[in-house]
């Protein structure tokens, strides 16, 4: 009925039932009659050639010349060898093969356009009790496949069919269950009709065709093929050579010690990198493939956690999509092997160029960052150790951009020496790298891989020249979910590797809390921004001394640094008579005190500040500050509970950030308090934006503020 439904002929059905005794054949047929099928049934002993003919013969007024058979007739009796007799065996034989022959000789083979028999997978696999019936469905195979061979226009498949639950004859003598005990998985309908749909559409399948679900453990079946060596194909649980392969992996710090470097509040996690890499393995040794496949819809859905002093045994199961696509999915004994932690689509391009489709991700600055992942990151922000930590330099520290220079090396060592060592994706330290490096961008949160749309790896028999580029840009941010687009190149722009929808999330906030060193602050600034002023702000802040043996910076030298770090352009940075910078195409501020350049740009007038918040006597307070300044800096103080130096210096900041902007205005007003030690204060339509912490290397606290212009917000009435 499915194709009936689904291509419009009229169906002939034959069969010896008498619809008025059999309550399920009438059933069907008035299902099918309702669902708009034209039909006919005739009553027919498919072993009686004149019955079939007459039946054929009578039908073909009202329906038409026959142009497709579906021939599905059987009989099975299960019947041990020793008591098989000839009449049995012959019985058995008849409606498969007779049958077969009665029906192909009732049609005009050069109208046939399409022959389809349903066996049975016993023909070729057997199963105890069941000689006879192996006999009829291999024989019934053969005849398709020769009149295959003798009428090459007829479109002639013969389906060997495992058994289906619901339906068929495994459903009608109650073995299902029984088979489903033995490790035979059956057929579902819904499968088994959408199968046969691909078979027809799919004009290189057969003549033969084997449809199965797992067969168990059959020994007249062929042996599946040897594993390759590797760490993660080391013991098969299920192997179908070219379609499933279901391998079993104990974990632990003595076998990989690779877990001790990735440690996240003393639980030891199995890498995604190292993920990736069990998955690829397996995938490759089931499918065949050798090389570096494409990973599509790559999710990290729960963590594999290893206890410090056990084991943890993890199964990664590949199954064959098609001839160059693999399903694989990573699950864990810790959740009883009943959930993905880990999955993926892998697949083998047709040629080693079909996937280099581009992305936008703009170019490397030129000038380091003054921040050492070694002695300012590893240990702290980021929490991998020595195998992992890959992460020599940067180039661009912004919330949404990344530019880093990571370290590729030779992959020995990820294993214990007893066990292989073979790699088939490059670098594991590197390519967690390239995950791990972007935590500069979200600095006060720990970043864990959620999803990647798509990863084209790089090969790993490409050596590159000199320290790879790791190039970032963020595409979009959902809440604590951060997605970027990524690519890793040579300095010569060459890309070896590349990244499509990256999705990190932020597990764990540090709340803000210091003390920063000083290029992360910028990148929390912007994001920052963007939440209490609900502005587009870019903000860099850069240490005096930037980097060891250079001269201090001027003033205007180190606010030209800033900026540049900001706009990402060569525009020249000219200065107002006032002192203000300018800088074609965009607004921008900058600030000097505590050690440090503080600069932000946007699309509108902004101002910015930071200052060390010194003790001062309150009538000095008083002067810098007037009336309304203190009366503020008051309320600050005891609402917050924060000493009245720092409350006094976020009024002091607010006001200097109203005079870069232009605001004539001195009147603040308290505006808002957020619980993460952000406060705004408001003159007219100015909101300022003042957040205290501490820098590394710098003990006393420090205020920022910035200044941002709201449209939204009416001047206040007198």
């Amino acid at each position: 009925m499915d194709l009936a439904r689904a291509h419009g002929p009229a169906l002939l059905l034959l069969g010896r039932s008498d619809p008025g005794a059999d309550p399920e054949l009438a059933a069907n047929l008035e299902r099918m009659t309702a669902a708009g099928v034209r039909l006919r049934y005739a009553r027919a002993d498919v072993t009686r050639p004149d019955e079939v003919a007459a039946a054929v013969r009578h039908a073909a007024g009202d329906l038409g010349p026959v142009t497709a058979v579906l021939h599905g007739a059987g009989r099975n009796e299960p019947t041990p060898l020793h008591a098989l007799t000839a009449e049995r065996t012959r019985a058995t034989l008849a409606p498969k093969v007779e049958g077969l022959r009665a029906v192909l000789s009732a049609v005009d083979p050069d109208r046939l356009r399409l022959l389809v028999t349903f066996g049975s997978v016993i023909g070729r696999a057997g199963l105890r009790g069941e000689a006879h019936y192996a006999t009829a469905n291999d024989r019934m195979s053969a005849l398709t496949a020769d009149h295959a061979r003798r009428h090459p226009r007829t479109r002639t498949l013969a389906v060997e069919w495992s058994v289906w639950s619901g339906a068929g004859m495994g459903e009608r003598m109650g073995v299902v269950e029984a088979l489903s005990r033995e490790g035979v998985t059956p057929v579902s309908v819904d499968e088994g009709l959408a199968i046969l749909r691909a078979l027809l559409a799919d004009p290189d399948a057969g003549p033969v065709v084997v449809v199965s679900g797992r067969t168990g453990p059959l020994p007249t079946l062929p042996r599946p093929a040897d594993l390759p060596l590797g760490r993660f194909v080391d013991r098969a649980v299920v192997h179908y050579t070219g379609v499933e392969l279901v391998t079993e992996t104990i974990l632990s710090a003595h076998t990989d010690p690779y877990l001790d470097d990735h440690r996240l509040d003393g639980d030891a996690l199995l890498p995604a990198v190292l993920g990736m890499e069990a998955m690829t393995q397996t995938a490759a040794a089931v499918s065949g493939h050798c090389g570096v496949p494409v990973l599509e819809d790559a999710s990290f859905l729960r963590p594999v956690t290893v206890p410090a002093a056990g084991s943890t045994t993890i199964r990664v199961a590949a199954l064959v999509r098609d001839d160059r696509t693999v399903d694989v999915a990573v699950r864990s004994e810790e959740t009883g092997y009943a959930t993905d932690h880990f999955r993926a689509v892998l697949r083998w391009p047709t040629s080693p160029g079909d996937d280099r489709a581009r992305v936008d991700v703009p170019g490397a600055a030129d000038d380091p960052v003054p921040l050492d992942p070694a002695a300012d990151l590893y240990g702290g922000l980021l929490f991998q150790g020595k195998r992992f930590q890959r992460l020599l330099a940067y180039r661009r520290v912004a919330a949404r951009h990344t530019v880093a220079e990571i370290a590729a090396r030779d992959t020995d060592g990820w294993f214990a020496p007893y066990l292989p060592q073979r790699l088939v994706l490059a670098d594991p330290g590197a390519r967690d790298t390239v995950m791990h490096a972007l935590q500069s961008g979200v600095p006060d949160a720990v970043l864990l891989p959620e999803r990647v749309d798509r990863i084209r790896l790089a090969d790993p028999a490409v050596r590159p020249a000199g320290p790879p580029l790791l190039v970032a840009s963020e595409r979009d941010q959902d809440g604590d979910a951060h997605t970027y687009d990524v690519e890793v190149r040579e300095e010569s722009g060459r890309v070896l590797e590349r990244w499509e929808g990256l999705r990190l999330r932020a597990v764990r906030s540090r709340g803000g809390e210091g003390p920063w060193p000083p290029p992360l602050l910028g990148p929390h600034l912007e994001r920052s921004l963007d939440r209490v002023l609900g502005a587009r702000i870019r903000a860099a802040v850069e240490p005096d001394d930037a980097l060891p043996g250079r001269r201090r910076a001027e003033r205007r030298e180190r606010t030209a640094r800033a900026v540049r770090r900001l706009l990402d352009r060569g525009a020249p940075l000219q200065h107002r008579p006032d002192g203000r910078p300018e800088v074609a195409g965009a607004h921008v501020s900058a600030s000097h005190g505590a050690g440090v350049t503080l600069a932000v740009a946007a699309s509108a007038p902004v101002g910015c500040d930071i200052e060390t918040a010194v003790e001062r006597p309150r009538p000095d307070w008083a002067d810098l500050l007037g009336p309304t300044g203190l009366a503020v800096a008051d309320l600050l103080s005891e609402e917050s509970g924060e000493p009245f130096t720092v409350a006094a210096t976020r009024v002091w900041c607010a006001l200097e950030c109203l005079r870069k902007t232009g605001t004539a205005t001195r009147d603040l007003v308290l505006d808002g308090a957020g619980s993460d030690g952000w406060t705004v204060l408001a003159a007219g339509t100015a909101r300022t934006a003042t957040w205290a912490t501490t820098l590394a290397g710098h003990e006393p606290p420090v205020v920022v503020a910035v200044t941002a212009s709201d449209p939204d917000r009416e001047e206040p009435r007198p």
